[in-house]
């Protein structure tokens, strides 16, 4: 394993809500053109900032990369969280947690209940609603990504449980 190994997310399959989101600007933009009126509509205005702000946060989602998990010798880094270190984890299960009405799938590193590591605010939250506070998401990382980070996981921790 070289010294440092990051997976990012992959957005591929939401291309379908940035198209929507363009021929709704475009549709919003063909109206004001053929009725100027439509600009005073405080309606409108709403409408069109909304799409436009939605437009600059899709392209900051698939302009920029997103790092979900940097591997190393050392440890595991989770999205913006610390470092956790190889021999603070126990073991590794995979999960499936409910969220809006679906499921999705998550490895959730186990580590001792009472170890020394800063939790953010998200991580405490996540504890409580079970993700647990360590889970690395597997729903927008690319297949091959996944099979190499367990791959890693796997070589770390031993077997990861269902």
């Amino acid at each position: 394993m070289p010294h440092t190994q990051k997976f990012y997310y992959s957005f591929k399959k939401n291309y379908f809500w940035l198209i929507s989101n363009i021929l709704m600007i475009a549709l919003l933009v063909s109206c004001c053109i053929q009725f100027p009126a439509c600009l005073y509509w405080w309606q409108m205005q709403i409408l069109i900032i909304t799409f436009i702000v939605t437009l600059l946060m899709w392209c900051y989602k698939y302009l920029l990369k997103h790092q979900v998990v940097e591997v190393s010798k050392k440890g595991i880094k989770i999205d913006h969280n610390q470092i956790l270190k190889w021999n603070n984890v126990i073991g590794a299960e995979y999960r499936e947690v409910n969220c809006c009405f679906k499921k999705f799938p998550v490895i959730t590193l186990r580590t001792p209940r009472r170890m020394k590591y800063k939790y953010n605010f998200l991580q405490k939250r996540c504890e409580k609603i079970g993700f647990g506070a360590f889970s690395i998401p597997l729903y927008d990382i690319e297949k091959e990504d996944i099979h190499k980070l367990s791959h890693i996981i796997v070589d770390k921790v031993g077997d990861i449980h269902h």
